[in-house]
C-alpha cells in the first residue's frame, strides 16, 4: 500500500514569494516616506485645504480600487464554482456571495464616508469578515482531513 504524498504546507513561503514580499515591503516603506513628506504640518490654510482634498480623493479612489479587487476575487470563486466538485460547490458559492457583498460594501462606504457609520454598514462588513474566517477555517479543516 503506497502512502499518499503530502501536499506542501500553505504556510511555507517559497523563494519567489519572498522576493515579491520584499518588493511589496519596499513599496510600502517608500509610500510611508512619501506620505510623511506630503502630509507634514501644513504652513498655510490653503495647503491644509489642498491636503484635505487630496486625502479625500485617495480615500475614495482606494475604496473603489478595493471594491474592484473584492469583485475580481469573487469572480475567481465563481470560476471555481463552475469547475469544482459537488462537495465544494457550497463553499465556492458562499465565497462568491461573501466577496461580492464585501466589495459592494466598499462602494457604500465611499458614499457614507466611514466603514463604521451607519451602524448597519459595520454589521454588514463584520458578517462578511466572519464568513471569510469561517471559509478559511473550513478550507484548513478540509486540508487536514485529506
Amino acid at each position: 500500500m503506497t502512502k499518499k504524498p503530502r501536499s506542501p504546507s500553505p504556510w511555507v513561503i517559497t523563494k519567489p514569494a519572498k522576493v515579491r514580499l520584499a518588493i511589496l515591503l519596499l513599496l510600502l516603506i517608500s509610500f510611508g516616506v512619501w506620505a510623511g513628506l506630503v502630509f507634514s504640518e501644513p504652513t498655510t490654510p490653503e495647503q491644509a485645504a489642498d491636503r484635505a482634498k487630496l486625502l479625500e480623493r485617495v480615500y475614495r479612489g482606494g475604496n473603489y480600487i478595493e471594491a474592484g479587487i473584492w469583485g475580481i476575487i469573487s469572480l475567481g470563486f465563481a470560476f471555481r464554482f463552475i469547475r469544482c466538485s459537488r462537495t465544494e460547490k457550497f463553499q465556492a458559492a458562499v465565497a462568491v456571495v461573501t466577496f461580492l457583498l464585501f466589495g459592494i460594501s466598499d462602494l457604500v462606504e465611499v458614499q457614507t464616508g466611514a466603514w463604521w457609520h451607519p451602524w448597519w454598514l459595520l454589521v454588514w462588513k463584520s458578517l462578511c469578515v466572519l464568513s471569510m474566517i469561517s471559509l478559511l477555517i473550513a478550507y484548513h479543516l478540509k486540508g487536514l482531513a485529506d
